[in-house]
């Protein structure tokens, strides 16, 4: 009996043992997977310079970063739930108004995020807007991933990066546009 009570002891332990061990190797993992996602993470906070990004947009070209270098560019961050008009937010109306203001002076990306069953259901709400500018599809489902990793969490977001590739713009919300408008017209502005 005495036999049978240490093994199962010493049993015990091993299996202590390894269960410890399985948590300090997920938790090795996680940190490594962490630490690469903040390496290849998009800072797209005030002040910020966030490095280049690119990925294929909804219709088929590739959007880059790098392409509008010198250039302002306005980037629009969203869930999918806002390509769909409420009873209180028109999103895709208060974006457009702003890209039809002030194409001249930037360049427009809008980034499609959230969860979603499958394709249709993201064609489903984009069928639903009518965005005038090209947008990324960054949305996952079980059977894909981000493309785009950044430190957003917060929908619709709306970033203006200018010419020296600086954040000067980065807020959270829908309907207030006064500070992006007064930032964009400012540029445009300068340019008369």
């Amino acid at each position: 009996m005495k036999k049978i009570l240490a093994l199962f002891v010493i049993l015990s332990i091993l299996s202590c043992e390894s269960e410890k061990e399985k948590k300090e190797k997920i938790f090795k993992e996680f940190q490594k997977e962490a630490k690469e996602l903040k390496k290849n993470q998009i800072d797209f906070f005030l002040n910020a310079k966030p490095k280049y990004f690119s990925a294929k947009t909804i219709n088929g070209s590739v959007f880059n970063s790098q392409n509008y270098k010198g250039k302002n560019l306005v980037v629009f961050v969203y869930d999918k739930s806002y390509l769909k008009k409420s009873a209180s937010y028109d999103m895709p109306e208060e974006f457009n108004a702003l890209y039809k203001e002030f194409k001249n002076e930037a360049n427009f990306i809008g980034i499609v995020e959230g969860f979603i069953e499958n394709e249709k259901e993201l064609k489903d709400y984009l069928s639903q807007s009518d965005i005038l500018f090209e947008q990324i599809d960054n949305t996952k489902s079980y059977s894909k991933s981000e493309k785009l990793n950044y430190n957003l969490f917060c929908s619709p977001a709306k970033i203006l990066i200018d010419t020296n590739g600086k954040v000067i713009h980065s807020s959270c919300g829908g309907g207030n546009n006064s500070e992006i408008e007064r930032k964009l017209d400012s540029i445009r502005s300068a340019v008369k």
